[in-house]
């Protein structure tokens, strides 16, 4: 089984199954039964399913929000601000190999 995941472009195109992707993120479906979308706008979809604000009015996903972490090596609680990023990898089922032939993973 082949878990060699890489960082999808923005403008590549996803296609979702409506089923049960397109109902958990509030897709319509317009009667398909794929979806698809632009990997741009997915993470903007996912981004927006993450909004988590601080006391502050702070964004998890835009500028941060307040915390505390205790990283390895340090000596104690170190006092910042956690953001979270979206990206989006794929591991392909088969591979195309360099002379044209696929290989199933």
């Amino acid at each position: 089984m082949n878990d060699e995941f890489k960082p999808l472009n923005p403008e590549e195109i996803l296609s979702l199954t409506y089923e049960p992707f397109g109902r958990q993120l509030n897709f319509s479906s317009n009667n398909f039964v794929t979806i698809p979308i632009k990997i741009q706008q997915f993470s903007k979809v996912l981004t927006k399913r993450l909004t988590l604000a601080d006391n502050r009015g702070q964004d998890l996903c835009s500028h941060g929000i307040n915390c505390e972490v205790l990283r390895f090596g340090a000596n104690g609680w170190q006092k910042g601000r956690l953001r979270a990023r979206v990206i989006l990898e794929f591991c392909p089922d088969q591979v195309t190999i360099q002379d044209g032939t696929v290989s199933n993973i």
